[in-house]
């Protein structure tokens, strides 16, 4: 696990990040390139509620997303999308 202050940088450049127009796998691919050798679900979660002020519950599902994990409770990119429109649409 990582120090919250290793992570706020991205989180930060993630929340002044024009993610208007983009969508939630575009926002994770960039949550990736900021956090580097860091990312992970765990890291992922920690930033979308930083950046975007996702709620827990939703953060944790988001953690779920198909390029961290396979399996039956993957979600695809439309569900990650669907998922966190709520708060990358403001």
């Amino acid at each position: 696990m990582y120090a919250p202050s290793l992570l706020e940088p991205a989180a930060e450049e993630l929340r002044l990040a024009d993610v208007c127009g983009r969508g939630a796998t575009e926002v994770a691919r960039e949550a990736r390139t900021l956090l580097g050798e860091r990312f992970s679900s765990v890291t992922f979660m920690y930033v979308l509620m930083r950046a975007f002020e996702v709620d827990y519950t939703a953060a944790r599902d988001a953690s779920r997303w198909h390029e961290f994990h396979g399996g039956p409770r993957a979600l695809s990119d439309a569900d990650l999308e669907k998922l966190l429109a709520p708060w990358l649409a403001r």
